[in-house]
């Protein structure tokens, strides 16, 4: 009797043991599993510039000479419609914006509206809203800013297809006559100048920022005559 109850008392021991080192096991496996996925997302993040880090120069030069990628979104009349038939063969210049961005909306986007009345009858103009609006807060910011170019409301298709940052915006892409990219110009009001094909913008440094705009319009308009040639 004594013996049987020595035996149970080294099998409950073993079990015992073996449970917590399976339990160990398994916390070390989640464990490494947790980091591994950890580890994927911030190099998906970094190769992907979403959602903290802003696109990379290599990621913008991988646009440049190609088609323009397309995408859906919704005009102010409440259609939806894809990005190609709104330029329909013509040269187009694509602003994607966002309203919480007061820099690059409310201080840079009426400056657009000079070359918009320009060069209307020859550059297909989208102003692409990248923000989560209804018609009637489009209307309204139209009338705020003001803003004479038509507003496109697209959102996740848009912003996967350019990988797209708030940190980005604005995001300028003009575009030939044959459909492909010919330059991409982020944050034109910014220190943070950056295009592609790369440009350094040095004489940025110490400048104000309507100054920084101003120099950028004559950028913008330099890109707009190129592609209509």
């Amino acid at each position: 009797m004594r013996l049987i109850k020595i035996l149970l008392a080294i099998l409950f021991i073993l079990n015992v043991s073996f449970a917590v080192n399976s339990a160990s096991s398994i916390l070390e496996k989640n464990e490494t599993s947790t980091i591994e996925t950890e580890k994927k997302v911030k190099e998906t993040e970094e190769e992907y510039g979403y959602p903290y880090y802003p696109v990379s120069d290599k990621q913008l030069a991988e646009y440049i000479g190609k088609n323009y990628k397309k995408f859906r979104g919704i005009t102010e009349d409440g259609k939806v419609v894809n990005i190609k038939d709104l330029i329909d063969s013509k040269p187009a210049v694509l602003i994607f914006f966002a309203i919480g961005d007061k820099p690059g909306t409310f201080d840079f986007l009426p400056h657009m509206n000079k070359l918009y009345e320009k060069y209307k009858d020859k550059v297909a103009f989208v102003a692409v809203l990248l923000s989560r609006s209804d018609k009637e807060e489009v209307k309204e910011l139209k009338e705020i800013l003001p803003l004479k170019i038509p507003v496109l409301r697209a959102y996740n298709e848009a912003i996967s297809r350019y990988k797209i940052t708030k940190l980005d915006v604005p995001y300028i892409v003009f575009i030939d006559r044959n459909g492909k990219v010919k330059h991409i110009l982020l944050r034109p009001e910014s220190e943070m100048i950056k295009e592609a094909p790369k440009v350094e913008h040095p004489e940025y440094k110490g400048k104000t920022q309507f100054q920084r705009i101003e120099m950028s319009m004559k950028t913008i308009e330099k890109y707009i005559e190129e592609i209509l040639k």
